[in-house]
């Protein structure tokens, strides 16, 4: 079984439900694939206004929301980060570069997603990329000039591309088969999508 996790490494939901996506996957043997995308052409393709140009109100109940999540998880969170959005473009292809080094790029994608959203770290920044890639074992030099390069921007352009065409509307997004699950709040329609086909 395998879920396919399109996601943004500057995405708030996408951080709070990053461990529990983990979990579900892991309870119910299934290999997660980890597609960063370019977020923005994703809300573009789909009409979507980008969560920080929207609406006051609209803007106030999603951070609202983040923090009900947060604490139903356990997880710290600064639901107004100081470096948010960013061009996650070099992140992402980190990401991508992570795992083509070590194959578990899960402790490196969660290191991103928690720099943002409970450390107020900018993932932008070539210096925090690097100090997390060594905090996570992986040759920071390489995995930079790795992720510069026209290799690894194609398939971050095949990601995003890969996601518009299959319907993916924001980060989160988990895939199975033609299915999608928007939202890190669907994980409980994923697990029992899992436990289903186990039992099939």
């Amino acid at each position: 079984m395998r879920v396919i996790h399109y996601f943004s490494p500057m995405s708030g939901f996408a951080y709070l439900g990053f461990a529990e996506l983990c979990a579900v996957a892991k309870r119910h043997g299934a290999e997660l694939d980890h597609r960063p995308v370019d977020i923005s052409r994703v809300f573009a393709a789909v009409d979507t206004i980008a969560p920080a140009r929207q609406a006051p109100a609209r803007l106030a109940w999603r951070r609202q929301d983040m923090m009900r999540w947060a604490q139903r998880r356990a997880l710290p969170l600064n639901a107004i980060p100081k470096h948010w959005p960013v061009d996650a473009t070099l992140a992402s292809c980190a990401v991508l570069t992570a795992q083509s080094l070590c194959g578990d790029a899960e402790p490196f994608i969660n290191a991103l997603l928690s720099a943002v959203w409970a450390r107020d770290e900018d993932i932008a920044n070539e210096d925090t990329l690097a100090t997390l890639a060594k905090a996570c074992g992986l040759d920071a030099a390489k995995l930079l000039a790795d992720a510069r390069s026209d290799t690894v921007r194609a398939a971050y352009e095949a990601n995003t591309q890969e996601a518009i065409a299959h319907g993916v509307i924001g980060s989160p997004t988990m895939r199975m088969g033609e299915e999608n699950f928007f939202g890190q709040d669907r994980l409980d329609f994923v697990e029992a999508e899992l436990a289903r086909i186990n039992l099939a």
